[in-house]
């Protein structure tokens, strides 16, 4: 992708999935696949066991 993501590039299941990230560090699990989606457009990290909202991704969560 060569443009910030924004909320009409996630399905609503993934956009659910990045609200509860937002929440702040979490462990809990979202579907793999939306992991895998969320950090490929850089809007979450997996770091230290858990994940993380990036700040491009805090943007798409408010909209």
């Amino acid at each position: 992708m060569h443009r910030i993501p924004n909320v009409s590039d996630l399905t609503s299941d993934e956009l659910s999935s990045l609200t509860r990230v937002c929440r702040g560090f979490i462990c809990a699990t979202i579907p793999k696949a939306h992991q895998a989606r969320l950090v490929e457009l850089g809007l979450i990290q997996a770091r230290m066991g858990g994940l993380f909202i990036t700040p491009m991704g805090r943007m798409v969560a408010r909209a």
